[in-house]
């Protein structure tokens, strides 16, 4: 036997030799300032995580901490910048054409103060990312910077809208919508609220089968019902100006008209109304800012001494006529009742939502957004700019009688896969589980039980990585939740089974003495394994001069040293 031949078959009774998995740590330098997530993960590389729901309206505030470094001194400051315009910070804080900023105070190391953002709503499907900024002064001057991404998840889809809301501006004496704007905004605002709602069981509404009062155009005072002239099916809103004294708008349900029907019966809800637009302004004669586009949503308050926005007062008012008004049964009954009572609402809000005697919610907060509810748009722990219809707002709407179409916000937290293919010693795996609805800010969870050694759970995404290092059956528990504070999530015991390491075999394909001096060989292993070819003088001290670093099962190398060949001994190592 040749010398060359004798080293290759030198080979085969060498052992296996197995690397180790190290399991990814998410903790951060503490003499950097720290921004976690409410459930204590560090973020600085991942960053936050926002929705931007299904549908026109308020998304949910996503709460997070920043705790100063361990080697600052105090008195200290944080300034938290963010670089997109329809970003928000909780109040107080700033807002605007260059985006949100919010200020932090610290008096000592011990201080975990909390943060809240959210991002206005667009129109569009398509996700965003930006950026957060923390500027952190200490009390002795010194400065450091920490910035981490912001990723937006966009729910939006291209749907048409259920519920048909007529806009119809025939009643208007005022000459206030003629403006082509002015009637877009209104249309607008109804289809903004029609769209969560099923309206496709509707029976028809013959013409002049329809009562609607419409007020005179000094206000509140009298008026007279007008038919409606055509048949149609859904909600006939009419839309006209006033103006009076009182300097104010108006929105009811129809306390003269019919009730809708169905399949099913009659419905509590009513077939028209009408929204009353003041043509001087809101409550002062400042006129009307007419903007529609998303990225003015902070240009004004609707507060007594601005120019109101048209499309807030527009929301607000066709919500009553839509639903939050006496004309509505089951609205009247909880408003005699002095709150709102219903098995949809408490679970998610927590108490029944109260009804002053001007049909609003007033002094409610809504849960996810953190927003001041219908009726109580002026407060909340958010910036009270154009109005939005809240989640709450829905599951009041839903309580006095429509159906409510299963748009993401209303969506429970699920657990969709959980199946994890088995794995084997020494083969690389990677194996994600996947979740659906609730706020998909997810944190991933063994509650119970263990992965195999040299696995580990992504706690933001869900994925077990890593290389096996012992076979057997696992058993363990898998959670994840939503991001939302004490939520218990969804659960699923998991099975999981490690087989042994699978074989593999060092070979010569080439010549044992060739012109070239060369030598060719294959390793020949699974998918997955990462291999290593290693060579050595003395079959003592090894050294690697070729690694599959692709983890296919065939991995071909060729040593051209021909200087050393003959002196060389070879094997093959798994290194994972």
């Amino acid at each position: 036997m040749n010398r060359r031949l004798g080293s290759f078959c030198g080979v085969l009774w060498l052992a296996f030799a197995f690397g180790s998995f190290v399991n990814r740590s998410y903790s951060s330098d503490r003499t950097q300032v720290q921004v976690e997530d409410i459930f204590g993960r560090t973020i600085t590389q991942q960053g936050l995580t926002l929705v931007d729901w299904e549908g026109y309206m308020a998304n949910p505030a996503i709460k997070f901490y920043v705790s100063p470094p361990t080697n600052a001194t105090f008195p200290a400051t944080a300034t938290l910048t963010a670089d997109g315009v329809r970003l928000y910070f909780d109040l107080p804080s700033t807002f605007g054409s260059n985006g949100p900023s919010k200020s932090l105070s610290f008096s000592d190391a011990g201080q975990r103060l909390p943060v809240q953002i959210s991002i206005f709503p667009d129109r569009d499907t398509v996700d965003e990312n930006y950026s957060l900024s923390v500027q952190f002064r200490g009390g002795n001057g010194v400065t450091q910077s920490t910035n981490l991404p912001i990723h937006v998840i966009d729910q939006d889809t291209p749907q048409t809208n259920l519920l048909n809301v007529i806009a119809n501006f025939s009643q208007d004496k005022t000459g206030f919508f003629t403006d082509a704007r002015k009637r877009e905004i209104v249309e607008q605002a109804a289809n903004d609220w029609a769209y969560f709602f099923d309206g496709t069981d509707f029976a028809e509404t013959a013409a002049n089968s329809e009562n609607t009062y419409i007020w005179e155009t000094n206000g509140f005072v009298n008026g007279q019902y007008v038919l409606n002239a055509s048949a149609y099916r859904g909600f006939l809103l009419y839309g006209y100006g006033i103006h009076s004294a009182a300097l104010r708008s108006g929105g009811e349900g129809s306390f003269g008209g019919g009730f809708q029907s169905s399949s099913a019966g009659q419905l509590p809800l009513r077939r028209s109304g009408g929204f009353e637009a003041e043509t001087q302004g809101n409550y002062n004669t400042l006129g009307w800012f007419l903007g529609t586009n998303d990225d003015d949503w902070w240009r004004t308050g609707n507060l007594g001494g601005e120019t109101n926005d048209f499309y807030s007062i527009a929301h607000h008012e066709i919500g009553h006529a839509l639903m939050f008004n006496t004309a509505y049964s089951l609205f009247a009954q909880a408003k005699t009742n002095g709150n709102l009572q219903d098995p949809s609402v408490l679970p998610y809000h927590g108490t029944n939502p109260r009804i002053d005697a001007s049909d609003h919610f007033n002094g409610e907060i809504d849960d996810a957004s953190r927003k001041g509810v219908f009726g109580y748009e002026y407060f909340g722990e958010m910036p009270r700019r154009r109005w939005l219809i809240t989640k709450l707002d829905l599951l009041c709407g839903q309580a006095i009688g429509y159906k409510m179409r299963a748009t993401s916000a209303f969506l429970p937290l699920r657990l969709i896969s959980t199946t994890f293919p088995d794995g084997a010693v020494s083969v690389l795996y990677s194996q994600s589980a996947t979740a659906h609805g609730g706020i998909p800010f997810y944190n991933w969870e063994i509650t119970a039980g263990a992965l195999p050694a040299g696995l580990s759970l992504n706690p933001f995404t869900g994925q077990v990585t890593g290389t096996p290092s012992e076979a057997g059956t696992f058993n363990f528990t898998l959670r994840v939740r939503d991001y939302r504070e004490n939520a218990t999530g969804a659960s699923r015991s998991i099975t999981f089974r490690v087989a042994a390491a699978p074989s593999f075999r060092l070979k010569a394909v080439s010549p044992s003495f060739t012109t070239d001096r060369y030598f060719h060989g294959q390793l020949t292993g699974s998918n997955g394994q990462q291999q290593t070819i290693e060579s050595s003088l003395d079959l003592r001290n090894w050294f690697p001069f070729a690694t599959n670093v692709s983890g296919l099962a065939l991995f071909d190398w060729v040593d051209t040293n021909a200087a050393r060949f003959d002196h060389q001994f070879y094997r093959g190592v798994v290194t994972q």
